[in-house]
């Protein structure tokens, strides 16, 4: 794996993100509540992606801004996935989420610091993976699932438990891998940035779903 694809992936994988968040920007005021949390959820990668140029990361400090990504992309999951719920789990997504916080804080400042946060992302990917799961079974247990392709969260939902579930096994490794083995980090991190994309290829399927829902609704006659 040279460093050249390396980027080239990332610049693809940071462009989809971008257009999701773009194109949610645009159409703010008509878009679901879903839609416009989940904009949230992605756009501090974006940020993380461009403060390595900005603020000239070398070595180590690299994994400042992605750790500080992963915290708040699990942060604005969870509100999302309590949103979309309707609350009916809100005492469980707030203790897991100042857990989770808490697990986080004291990993980034007292164990594995500056170093790639393996620990803080396998305890993500678990708890969104579960929230995936949760997410499904009440689908399928509350909501019409007749059209259910219809559904932007249904989008939403695969794309996320996609990465997820892909990155948890990936990170379970990726520490002892590089540090023990000394295996080259690119070859770990291009899988991931791969899974970010078909995640963000999902979601934008998804938003295209949500758009296309608005321009049925008002285009189809109201009832007196």
């Amino acid at each position: 794996m040279t460093l050249e694809i390396f980027i080239k992936i990332a610049q693809f994988q940071v462009t989809l993100a971008a257009l999701f968040v773009l194109i949610s920007i645009v159409f703010i005021k008509r878009i679901s509540g879903e839609t416009k949390l989940l904009a949230w959820a992605l756009l501090p990668g974006l940020m993380a992606f461009f403060s390595l140029g900005l603020l000239d990361l070398k070595g180590k400090e690299v994994n400042v801004p992605q750790t500080l990504d992963a915290i708040i992309y699990f942060c604005v999951l969870t509100v999302l996935y309590n949103y979309t719920l309707g609350g009916k789990y809100k005492k469980w997504f707030l203790t897991i989420g100042i857990f989770f916080l808490i697990v986080a804080g004291v990993n980034l400042l007292l164990v594995q610091q500056m170093d790639n946060n393996t620990y803080t992302k396998v305890l993500r990917s678990i708890f969104v993976t579960s929230y995936c799961v949760v997410y499904c079974y009440r689908l399928m247990a509350d909501l019409p699932v007749q059209h259910l392709h219809r559904v932007p969260m249904f989008w939403y939902n695969s794309g996320i438990l996609i990465f997820n579930a892909g990155t948890l096994f990936l990170f379970l490794f990726t520490n002892y891998l590089v540090e023990v083995l000394h295996d080259d980090l690119l070859i770990y991190w291009t899988f991931h940035n791969i899974l970010n994309i078909v995640q963000v290829l999902v979601i934008l399927f998804g938003l295209w779903v949500d758009l296309r829902n608005i321009k049925l609704r008002s285009s189809s006659p109201s009832v007196p």
